[in-house]
């Protein structure tokens, strides 16, 4: 149960990243962004990393807070490499290191998965995460 836990937390802190904080103009900023403001416990520059029609939207939203409540983590973008890009969405390669420094129990972790990004204006934002690997260190 524990392992799930952690998995699920991992996800979802991958997938974390919708207010009006900033403009992303490359889909690598937005997703450098959402680490950095993980890192600060800044809620809503996290939310504003996410795209507002993101089918996970609110449960980012709630685990977010959740988990800033519970833990003090440490988040790492190790690798980023864009897939493929058109106009309008744009699927990114990338490796996450997870490392806890305050809070109960949890699995320091480095993340493989491709974000798909979609454009909200001229920003853009994280609209879903596919974990390709996960790895407990």
């Amino acid at each position: 149960m524990k392992n799930f836990i952690s998995i699920f937390f991992v996800i979802t802190l991958i997938f974390s990243a919708c207010s009006g904080k900033s403009d992303y103009v490359t889909p690598e900023s937005a997703i450098e962004s959402n680490a950095k403001f993980m890192n600060e416990e800044d809620f809503e520059g996290v939310m504003s990393t996410i795209h507002p029609q993101s089918p996970s939207y609110k449960m980012t939203e709630n685990l977010v807070k959740k988990i800033f409540e519970t833990y003090d983590l440490n988040y790492k973008i190790e690798k980023i490499k864009v897939l493929e890009q058109n106009d309008k969405q744009a699927k990114v390669e990338f490796i996450q290191l997870t490392t806890k420094l305050k809070g109960p129990e949890f699995k320091d972790n480095r993340t493989y998965g491709i974000h798909t990004l979609k454009l909200d204006g001229d920003s853009w934002k994280i609209f879903s995460t596919e974990v390709t690997d996960l790895k407990f260190l």
